[in-house]
């Protein structure tokens, strides 16, 4: 276990630094892990497939491992495309399950490019539920079924938004003991005061008025 463990965010593509920053903060006070943003990546060129005008999300995690040199416990590359795997239309992201890396996209959670522009707290709100979401698969968690919790499967942003910004209860109780054999404990019971979804929200909030 490494002496001072942190998370890195990477920009994928041309991303908002301040989006980023944003992120940062908000994951930080969620999980009580230090948050470093990384020098920014080009997205690699053999994960466009130009058929589906998307970018292979799995290859793009091979090769986030392979060009990182960061000692950061987890990585999250965000980016701006759009994302798929073979047997899906898209999806939001993709993490190793009880690996090292994830990644997630801008693309699909501003809504229909041609349509309305959605409010930048809304979006937010997604992105941060998005990674949340992915960062817990590489703590263990698979998709969970109970309703509203963070690592419940979202196919669509309706389903996305119907979830609350909190893990439940039985996912907190999986990620207490994955903290715990490695050695996280301390900071996840920091954490623990922030997993109802009222305080989580208010965790949103906090870091929004800081940063205004």
């Amino acid at each position: 276990m490494m002496r001072h463990p942190f998370l890195g965010l990477v920009a994928l593509g041309p991303v908002d630094p301040e989006l980023l920053r944003y992120l940062g903060a908000v994951v930080k006070k969620f999980l009580h892990l230090p948050v470093k943003v990384l020098s920014p990546q080009p997205l690699p060129l053999r994960t466009y497939n130009v058929t589906r005008q998307q970018h292979n999300s799995t290859q793009i995690l091979e090769e986030l491992l392979s060009r990182t040199e960061s000692p950061a416990l987890r990585i999250v590359g965000v980016t701006p495309v759009d994302l798929y795997i073979p047997i899906l239309t898209f999806v939001f992201g993709e993490a190793q399950l009880n690996g090292r890396a994830a990644v997630v996209s801008l693309f699909r959670l501003r809504g229909d490019p041609e349509g309305i522009q959605l409010p930048l707290s809304l979006v937010l709100t997604r992105l941060t539920k998005l990674t949340l979401h992915e960062v817990g698969h590489t703590f263990g968690l698979g998709h969970c079924q109970q309703k509203g919790c963070l690592m419940g499967f979202a196919a669509n942003l309706e389903k996305l938004d119907q979830k609350n910004l909190a893990f439940c209860s039985y996912c907190q109780i999986l990620l207490a003991d994955y903290f715990r054999d490695h050695g996280l404990l301390r900071r996840l019971r920091r954490y623990e005061e922030t997993h109802a979804p009222d305080a989580a929200n208010q965790v949103l909030e906090s870091v929004h008025r800081h940063r205004q």
